[in-house]
């Protein structure tokens, strides 16, 4: 007979009563996603991203290079999930090195 993970139902319940309380849960803090085209690799600098977007919602790293995640998702019981994602990686001067923009909304 398996074992039931308690940790796994309070997470279920959890859910499940945000989603019948309010009809809508999130994860991550919305951001205004229009300057993502303005990003250039090399000399977009880590101050750049933080004034277009704010502070990162998590860091790491990346191969060695410091990475920041942007995150927004958010479902809904009334309406399709909402979702995107920007993720940058910087070079060792603090200019872009890489980023990845992810989204099925309008920026």
């Amino acid at each position: 007979m398996k074992r039931r993970d308690p940790a796994r139902w309070a997470m279920a319940g959890v859910f499940g009563v945000a989603m019948l309380g309010g009809g809508c849960l999130t994860a991550g803090r919305n951001f205004n996603a229009a300057p993502v085209p303005q990003i250039e690799k090399g000399v977009t600098t880590r101050e750049d991203v933080r004034r277009h977007f704010g502070e990162p919602f998590r860091q790491g790293l990346d191969d060695g290079h410091e990475s920041w995640t942007y995150v927004y998702n958010r479902w809904s019981l009334f309406a399709p999930a909402r979702s995107k994602d920007l993720y940058v990686v910087f070079n060792g001067d603090g200019t872009v090195r890489s980023y990845t923009y992810n989204s099925n909304l309008e920026r």
